[in-house]
């Protein structure tokens, strides 16, 4: 008897869950990284978005389908001609961005150099191990941007970049 009413209650909660337009996977995630968290976690339908927290202090990660890039992603900081946003993660103060693009790892370097040079930005650091790993560090008024190539499995290139605003 015990046992019935406990799989009675658990069918209850999942078509409650249900009806209330997530699903019980998503529900059961949410909860439990919020309690790990200490804060409100919110995941989109499909998985490829989680917001932590709200308003200004909201912290976002996506990736997939869903993952563009932010609304305020800076109009200075190179982008490659052609690319697809791997992942994203966006908070006040800090954003990082991933890209799939086309190309070689030193050509998609080089673009980067002299767009970000061209937008009054200023080099601080050039790591260039070979024509598989790049990295590029830049500084302006507003804060720094950290720049990451790396060859994609032989085609193509990752793109990672790391914008943090300086702090009044």
């Amino acid at each position: 008897m015990r046992k019935s009413k406990g799989i009675l209650v658990a069918v209850l909660a999942v078509a409650c869950l249900a009806a209330c337009g997530k699903s019980p996977e998503e529900r059961i995630a949410e909860a439990a990284i919020g309690a790990m968290t200490g804060t409100a976690v919110s995941v989109d339908k499909d998985g490829e978005k989680v917001t932590f927290g709200s308003g200004k202090d909201a912290m976002t990660i996506s990736g997939g389908d869903s993952a563009q890039l932010p609304a305020g992603f800076p109009k200075d900081v190179f982008l490659p001609a052609r690319y697809k946003v791997e992942s994203v993660m966006d908070s006040a103060g800090f954003t990082m961005v991933s890209v799939r693009a086309p190309g070689k790892v030193p050509v998609v370097a080089a673009a980067a150099q002299k767009h970000m040079q061209g937008a009054g930005w200023k080099q601080s650091m050039a790591a260039m191990d070979d024509d598989t790993n790049h990295l590029l560090a830049y500084e302006n008024a507003r804060g720094t941007a950290l720049l990451s190539f790396t060859t994609d499995e032989g085609e193509g290139v990752v793109y990672s970049v790391q914008l943090s605003q300086k702090q009044p």
